[in-house]
């Protein structure tokens, strides 16, 4: 009995012992886990506070390393990303919150970021739209991005991506927004259209892009011109369908009218169905 009694003391000190290693183990990737992210938040709010300027000594700083800093920026959340978002549990709005923490956004900003969630022949995807906030006092100079992300072993891990188009003459934009067209007419295919502001003046001048990607690349499907529009949220309006978008265009800058473009979406692109229009109030 007496040999037995040890035997059960033995083992319980070894599971004992193995329990402690795991706590410590545990304890030590949670540590380590947390000074990775103090570390990455570290340095995202030093290269965004590169991408700001407020004199002209600073300007020409920011004009000679703008390009250099903003991919490290992007590369910094495409980290993120990666590290802290499990495909099989992860939302669209998780995904979202996070990135805007990140950023250092609060409610009511006027730089956005996006995500989207997509399950395609080639795989769990996520998309983000990321606006980061760039130049001097009351000058807008943003650079925007939609980035793609596959699942592959537990993470999210870069695939591709496309930067948003400037403005006309080179003009950078700024209030970034998209929507998902959950109905696209080519299968294993995720459409979205995009669109954003060329600042200062109101009524607002609107760029916009419809997108696709198939998994492995986007793709612009229409790239129309600028168009004038009495605010930026409602400039494009998806249908409930999600079969096809609106496009809600002021004709001039002094126009009391609202010209109401239904577009359907088809294999060759958006295609225009009807036309209405309502007064501006």
């Amino acid at each position: 009995m007496t040999k037995l009694i040890r035997q059960c003391l033995r083992l319980c000190l070894i599971v004992l012992t193995f329990c402690q290693v795991l706590v410590a183990n545990g304890a030590a990737s949670s540590a380590q886990q947390q000074e990775t992210q103090s570390n990455r938040s570290a340095r995202v709010g030093m290269l965004s506070e590169q991408l700001r300027w407020h004199n002209p000594d600073e300007m020409a700083r920011y004009d000679a390393t703008k390009d250099a800093v903003t991919r490290k920026l992007f590369s910094e959340i495409d980290g993120y990303i990666s590290d802290n978002f499990q495909p099989g549990s992860a939302t669209a709005e998780q995904v979202k919150a996070g990135v805007d923490a990140l950023l250092g956004r609060k409610k009511g900003d006027d730089l956005h970021d996006i995500a989207f969630l997509a399950d395609l022949p080639g795989g769990h995807f996520m998309i983000i739209g990321i606006e980061l906030w760039r130049g001097g006092p009351a000058i807008s100079d943003d650079a925007m991005s939609f980035r793609a992300y596959k699942e592959s072993e537990s993470k999210f891990v870069p695939v591709v991506t496309i930067d948003f188009p400037t403005g006309a003459n080179g003009q950078a934009l700024s209030d970034l927004n998209a929507e998902a067209l959950k109905s696209p007419p080519v299968d294993g295919e995720f459409w979205f259209i995009a669109w954003a502001d060329v600042p200062p003046l109101s009524p607002y001048k609107i760029v916009t892009r419809l997108y696709a990607f198939d998994g492995k690349n986007f793709r612009t499907l229409w790239s129309p011109a600028i168009f004038i529009s009495s605010g930026i949220d409602d400039a494009v309006q998806v249908t409930p369908d999600g079969r096809g978008f609106v496009v809600n265009e002021m004709l001039n800058w002094q126009s009391e009218i609202i010209v109401h473009q239904r577009y359907y979406l088809t294999l060759d692109g958006p295609q225009q169905i009807s036309q209405s229009t309502s007064e501006h109030n």
